[in-house]
């Protein structure tokens, strides 16, 4: 994912977001109150929401059974 933050002159920033460098087509914008370091606050939740409200179009993971999962890597 890469996203861009444009800081606007109304006390807002705009914060747009771009999944195809995953070989995902969605982009989604957003507008936050504040500037850089607001939008750079928000991206996290951003980003996890879309991946939620658009799970349908990312790819599941591929898991090899012969690969132990995290829990049995911890024991």
């Amino acid at each position: 994912m890469t996203h861009l933050i444009t800081v606007n002159h109304d006390g807002t920033a705009t914060l747009a977001v771009d999944f195809s460098d995953e070989g995902v087509a969605l982009q989604g914008n957003t507008h936050v109150k504040g500037g850089e370091a607001e939008a750079l606050a928000y991206l996290p939740v951003f980003e996890r929401d879309l991946r939620r409200n658009y799970a349908h179009l990312f790819p599941t993971p591929v898991t090899d059974p012969d690969e132990p999962t995290e829990e049995e890597m911890d024991e």
